[in-house]
């Protein structure tokens, strides 16, 4: 039997989840869409989905309610939702957001809290799970199914392993992204114009994924398969060893982590 789902926001998270949806055959009429946009309403009426502005007359049909909300606006949602919840699912997205706070301002013990990343836009997301022990078995595959459509899933059983989550493939596109701004950087020093240097790096980045996704070696082994001896890859390699480039992107992930448990304990 199919869930009907329905979307609290629909920003580009929510865009992302119900798109891939589509995209994977799901029926439109069995997704609903709350948000006080009209652009974003007119958005998923194209798409054949049913909107609301609304969020308590949003979910009554529904059986999994996706918050796809910014941080500080989880509680007034929730808040809002509590009078309407007759037993549906919540499934929270909101970085630092604990399935303890979501349950005292729901009222609800059904919550799985996922951290996405930005990467689900493109359908290549990296999303963790943890779910509270009142929701079953039955239900927890069934949305480890629905957001499988826009990347992989991991379950944790400690809700304290999503902060390091958070660090890792919450944050992880931005550290990628900084690097391949420097190798832009780099690039345009060396004389070559902006836009080859774009697509030189992107497309390196691009191949090395790729190559790492498929490969039953880890980095570091793919990485000494490149590096000639005395070559110009391992003069480059060296160089970020002697600057201690592990450690300095330990204590950066290290540094997301910490700020993800802070705002958990807000």
């Amino acid at each position: 039997m199919t869930q009907q789902l329905t979307f609290i926001g629909g920003g580009n998270i929510a865009l992302a989840i119900y798109g891939g949806l589509l995209d994977s055959g799901y029926p439109p009429q069995s997704i609903t869409v709350s948000d006080p946009s009209p652009e974003q309403g007119a958005l998923a009426t194209a798409m054949g989905l049913t909107w609301q502005a609304d969020n308590a007359s949003a979910i009554k049909t529904a059986d999994i309610v996706l918050v796809c909300v910014k941080p500080n606006w989880v509680e007034t949602v929730c808040q809002e939702l509590q009078p309407a919840l007759n037993g549906q699912t919540l499934v929270s997205v909101a970085a630092g957001v604990t399935t303890a706070q979501i349950e005292q301002w729901s009222g609800t013990d059904r919550v799985i809290r996922c951290m996405p990343n930005t990467p689900a836009l493109v359908k290549t997301g990296m999303m963790g799970l943890f779910s509270n022990p009142s929701v079953g078995p039955n239900t927890c595959a069934a949305v480890e199914n629905l957001l499988s459509s826009v990347g992989l899933t991991t379950w944790f059983n400690q809700e304290s392993d999503l902060d390091a989550v958070t660090a890792i493939s919450g944050s992880g596109p931005a550290y990628f992204f900084y690097l391949m701004e420097a190798m832009i950087t780099a690039a345009e020093s060396f004389g070559i114009n902006e836009a080859v240097a774009r697509t030189l790096v992107v497309q390196t980045a691009l191949g090395a994924a790729n190559m790492a996704a498929g490969s039953e070696h880890s980095p570091n082994v793919l990485r000494q398969q490149v590096t000639s001896p005395g070559g110009t890859t391992e003069a480059a390699c060296s160089l970020l060893t002697q600057a201690e480039f592990t450690a300095l992107v330990t204590a950066a992930c290290a540094a997301a982590k910490a700020r993800s448990e802070a705002l958990s304990t807000h």
